[in-house]
C-alpha cells in the first residue's frame, strides 16, 4: 500500500489560480468588444476586415481558454477529493488489519477444547483492497493564429482614424497585462502541484501554452494596430492609404520586394528598375509618408530612387529626429554638471544641424528661388545632407555644389545660399528648369587649428577619397533615375571640394559636362591635367593668393592646401588645361577678396555681382565665350617688401 503523494495546499491554489484567470479572462469580454467597435468608427477597407477578423478570433478563443480554466479546477477539486478517499480508504484498510492480526492472535492463544458459547456475532468487513485511481486530469487548449496582412489586403485602400486605434491598443495591452499576471500566477500554481502532487494523473496540458500564445496574438495584434496608426499619423492622421502600403507598414517584416530594394549592394540601376516596379507617382506621396520610418531612413538616401520620393521620406524622417533631438537635448541638460556638458553639447550640435537642414530646406529668397528638396539625410550624428534647389526629376540643367573644409551641416544654412546664389545666377543664361544641390555630403577634414589642437587631415586625401565615392554614387544615381532623358550636369567645387569631386570624376562611370574649382586646395597628384577627369570641360578661378597676415585682400588658404604632398596640382595652372577665369574684378563686377565662399561685404567666390559666380553662372550653362579672363598674379606690396628686406622674419 503506497503513500499518496498529494499536497491538498498545492492542489487549492492551482483550483483557486485556474478559476480566477477563467473569471478575469470573462469579465474582460464587454470591455475588450467596446474598444474594437471603438477602432472601427473610421476604420474601413481591407485593413479593416482584417482588424475585424483578429477580434472576432480573440473574442471566441479567450472565453474557449476560460472554459479549460473552469475545467481545470473543476477537475483539480475531483483528484483532491479523489486523494480523500483514497487516504481514507488506505487508513480504514490499515485500521481492518490491526484489529484482524488481534483476532488471529487471540484465536491462537485460545485452548483448542474452547468453544464458543452462542451470542452476539459481530462483523468486521475488510475494506475494498483496491486503491481509488485518480480523476484523470486534462487541460488542452490552443490558441488560433491571425491574419493580418496579405491575402486580399494588396488591393484598394484603407482608412482609420489613429487616435481611435491608439485608444483600442492601450485597452487591450491593459487588459492583456491583467490577465498576464493571472498566467504568471497560473504558471507557479502548476509548478507547485505538478512537483508535490505525484498521485494526480495528468494526461493533457497545454492550456499553459495556448495562454502564452493567445496573449502573443493579442500583443502582435496591439503592435500591428500600432504600425496602422503610425502609418497614419505619418500620412497627416486623415483620409485613406493604399493597403500595398500598409502591407509594408503594419507588417513586423518587410516584405521581399522592398527586401530586395534595400539591399546595399544593388547598383543605382538595380534600385531605379525594383523602384520602378514598385509603381509610386507623386501622387502617392501620403502613402509614402505612411512607410514605416526605418525604410523612409534608407529610401531617402537610396540612389535610383525618384527624388521626388527621397524628399517625401527624408522629410518625414527629419521631423521625427529633430523631435527626438529636442528630447535628447532636455534629458541630457541634468548630466551637464557630471561630464562638462560633453554628451549635451554633442546632442545640441545634432539638433543645430537638424535644424539647420529644415530651415534651408524652406527658406526661399529672390524671384528666381526653386523649390527645394532634400536629397539626402544619413543617420551620422550631425548628419550628412543635400538639398536641391529645384527639382532633379526633371531639371535641363543640374549642378553640385561641393564645400571645403570646415563645412558640415550645422552651416546648411549658409552652404545653401551660396548654393541658391549659383541657381539665381544661371538664370541670366540657363534653362528655366534647373537644379542647384547644396551637398554637404560628405565628412570635410577640420579647420588646422580647432581649440587649440592641430588638425592637418586637409593636406591628406583620406576626407577626399571618402567624399569622392559619395559624390560618384550622387551621380551615377542621378544617371540611374534621368536614364533616357540626362539632364546637363556641372559641380561647382570650394576649396578641398575640388579635391573631393576631383576623387569622384576619376571614377571610370562617372561623366559630367563641366567641372569648375574656385580657390582650389589642389587636386590629387595622380590628375596630370584637365584631360584626366571625367568632365567635358574644365574650369577654374581663383582670387589673388595672399598670405594670412597679408594686410592686401585675396584668398590666404587655397595656396596653403596646394602644399599638400598628395594633392598639389594647382587646376589654374597654365599647363594643366582647365579654363581659367577672372576672380579678382572686373568692370562693374567685385573682386573675391577672401577664401570663403561669402563674406559681410560680399566678396567671397560664390556672392552676388562677384567677378567669380558671374563667371561659374557662365561656365555652368554652356556660354564659356562669356567668361572673363583672369589678371595676371603678381606680388602683393607686402611680398615684395619681405623679398626686398630679408632680414624681416615672420
Amino acid at each position: 500500500m503506497g503513500e499518496v503523494q498529494y499536497d491538498d495546499v498545492a492542489a487549492d491554489l492551482l483550483a483557486q489560480a485556474a478559476s480566477n484567470a477563467a473569471e478575469t479572462l470573462r469579465g474582460q469580454g464587454a470591455g475588450r468588444r467596446t474598444a474594437a467597435e471603438s477602432a472601427l468608427d473610421g476604420f474601413d477597407g481591407a485593413y479593416a476586415k482584417r482588424f475585424e477578423e483578429s477580434a472576432q478570433i480573440e473574442a471566441d478563443d479567450r472565453p474557449k481558454l476560460a472554459t479549460v480554466l473552469d475545467d481545470l479546477s473543476t477537475q483539480v477539486n475531483a483528484t483532491t477529493a479523489a486523494a480523500a478517499d483514497e487516504r481514507a480508504r488506505q487508513d480504514a484498510l490499515a485500521a481492518w488489519q490491526v484489529r484482524q492480526d488481534e483476532r488471529d492472535r487471540a484465536a491462537a492463544d485460545a485452548p483448542t477444547d474452547f468453544v464458543r458459547l452462542p451470542g452476539v456475532q459481530t462483523f468486521d468487513f475488510k475494506p475494498s483492497e483496491i486503491p481509488i485511481a485518480p480523476p484523470s486530469i486534462s487541460a488542452a487548449f490552443s490558441a488560433r493564429s491571425r491574419t493580418r496582412t496579405g491575402s486580399g489586403t494588396s488591393g484598394g485602400k484603407s482608412s482609420a482614424d489613429p487616435e481611435y486605434l491608439r485608444s483600442f491598443t492601450s485597452t487591450a495591452r491593459a487588459f492583456d497585462r491583467s490577465a498576464g499576471a493571472d498566467r504568471t500566477t497560473l504558471q507557479n500554481a502548476w509548478s507547485g502541484f505538478t512537483s508535490s502532487c505525484g498521485w494526480a494523473k495528468i494526461d493533457s496540458s497545454t492550456f499553459l501554452h495556448g495562454f502564452d500564445r493567445l496573449l502573443e496574438e493579442n500583443g502582435e495584434d496591439a503592435a500591428w494596430v500600432d504600425r496602422i496608426a503610425d502609418a497614419f499619423e505619418r500620412a497627416g492622421g486623415e483620409g485613406s492609404i493604399s493597403n500595398a502600403t500598409l502591407d509594408v507598414s503594419a507588417a513586423a517584416e518587410l516584405p521581399p520586394t522592398f527586401q530586395e530594394m534595400l539591399n546595399p549592394d544593388l547598383s543605382a540601376d538595380q534600385v531605379a528598375a525594383l523602384w520602378a516596379a514598385l509603381g509610386y507617382s507623386k501622387a502617392d506621396a501620403n502613402d509614402l509618408r505612411a512607410l514605416p520610418l526605418p525604410v523612409l531612413s534608407v529610401l531617402g538616401n537610396l540612389e535610383g530612387v525618384d527624388y521626388w520620393a527621397r524628399d517625401t521620406a527624408n522629410r518625414t524622417v527629419l521631423d521625427a529626429r529633430i523631435r527626438a533631438a529636442k528630447q535628447e537635448v532636455e534629458d541630457l541638460e541634468s548630466t551637464i554638471p557630471y561630464d562638462n556638458g560633453a554628451g549635451w553639447a554633442r546632442a545640441s550640435e545634432n539638433l543645430e544641424a537638424l535644424q539647420q537642414i529644415d530651415t534651408a530646406s524652406r527658406f526661399e529668397q529672390g524671384s528666381t528661388a526653386g523649390e527645394r528638396f532634400i536629397l539626402s539625410l544619413t543617420d551620422d550624428v550631425p548628419p550628412l545632407a543635400a538639398v536641391s534647389i529645384g527639382d532633379l526629376d526633371t531639371a535641363d540643367n543640374v549642378t553640385w555644389a561641393v564645400p571645403g573644409m570646415g563645412s558640415d551641416t550645422t552651416g546648411m544654412i549658409g552652404w545653401t545660399d551660396s548654393a541658391q546664389h549659383i541657381y539665381d545666377q544661371q538664370a541670366d543664361t540657363g534653362p528655366e528648369d534647373r537644379a542647384v544641390i547644396s551637398w554637404m555630403g560628405y565628412k570635410t577634414p577640420p579647420q588646422p587649428v580647432i581649440s587649440g589642437k592641430l588638425d592637418f587631415g586637409v593636406l591628406g586625401s583620406d576626407y577626399a577619397e571618402a567624399g569622392g565615392d559619395n559624390l560618384a554614387a550622387s551621380i551615377r544615381g542621378l544617371d540611374a533615375v534621368r536614364n533616357g532623358d540626362a539632364p546637363t550636369t556641372n559641380i561647382v567645387a570650394h576649396s578641398y571640394g575640388s579635391t573631393t569631386s576631383a576623387y569622384a570624376l576619376t571614377q571610370d562611370d562617372v561623366q559630367v559636362d563641366t567641372f569648375t574649382t574656385i580657390g582650389s586646395a589642389g587636386l590629387p597628384n595622380s590628375v596630370d591635367d584637365a584631360g584626366d577627369l571625367n568632365a567635358d570641360h574644365v574650369y577654374a578661378g581663383q582670387a589673388r593668393d595672399v598670405w594670412a597676415i597679408d594686410p592686401a585682400k585675396g584668398d590666404q588658404w587655397a595656396w596653403t592646401g596646394r602644399l599638400s604632398p598628395e594633392h598639389g596640382q594647382d587646376p589654374t595652372a597654365p599647363d594643366f588645361g582647365a579654363t581659367a577665369f577672372g576672380a579678382d574684378g572686373s568692370g562693374q563686377l567685385n573682386p573675391v577678396e577672401d577664401h570663403a565662399t561669402h563674406t559681410e561685404d560680399e566678396r567671397g567666390y560664390l556672392d552676388p555681382n562677384t567677378e567669380s559666380l558671374t563667371n561659374i553662372g557662365f561656365a555652368t550653362t554652356g556660354h564659356p565665350e562669356l567668361m572673363t579672363d583672369p589678371q595676371p598674379k603678381g606680388m602683393t606690396d607686402f611680398q615684395k617688401s619681405l623679398l626686398e628686406n630679408p632680414q624681416w622674419t615672420l
